[in-house]
């Protein structure tokens, strides 16, 4: 489609014509695609397509109550617009992948192994404990309440088990603060035995 059929689309579009603005979508969807490929980074390839950006660009487009359509008078000044915001969109996800720990491509792992010819599955680390850490945690809790009123084991039990102060407290009847004063002594003891 060439600029002037697009600039009758853009008049038809800010008249408030539907039909129109799928067609003008339609017509400069290559041009945003082109814009998204020629900028997408090749280790954000395996992960994105290009049409997931085209869709993000149309959707910053049309959001809002007034089209930024509507604010373009030329097909060049809207392309150069739509072309920034596919870059902008790109470099935000690679920013995202690259730059912060949640999405880090360095620290990905791909789950298959290449062993000359085969792919060996690779077992995923648990994020339970090891079977050799429980056994330690439990050594470590019997050596911390040690000598300990059995009310107090409780306590630190309970509060190992991940629960509040003041649902420790409501669980065996002790006050809110003399549960983070139980607390409170087993880390002093912790730290004097250097174990914190």
């Amino acid at each position: 489609m060439d600029d002037l059929q697009i600039a009758a689309l853009m008049r038809r579009v800010e008249g408030g014509d539907a039909e129109a603005l799928e067609d003008l979508l339609a017509s400069l969807e290559p041009d945003v695609r082109a814009s998204v490929r020629r900028r997408l980074p090749r280790a954000l390839r395996s992960d994105f397509d290009s049409m997931d950006f085209v869709q993000s660009v149309w959707r910053s487009v049309l959001s809002g109550e007034k089209s930024e359509i509507a604010r373009h008078r030329e097909p060049a000044q809207l392309r150069g617009y739509l072309a920034g915001i596919a870059k902008n969109k790109v470099f935000e996800a690679y920013r995202r992948r690259t730059k912060t720990k949640k999405y880090n491509l360095a620290r990905e792992e791909a789950l298959e192994l290449r062993r000359g010819e085969a792919a060996v599955a690779r077992e995923p680390v648990a994020r339970d404990p090891s079977p050799s850490q429980e056994v330690q945690a439990v050594d470590r809790f019997s050596q911390m309440t040690a000598g300990c009123p059995s009310e107090e084991v409780r306590i630190i039990g309970l509060r190992r088990d991940g629960l509040t102060f003041d649902e420790i407290a409501a669980k065996t009847g002790k006050g809110e603060k003399s549960v983070r004063r139980v607390i409170e002594s087993l880390r002093r003891r912790m730290e004097a035995r250097r174990w914190l």
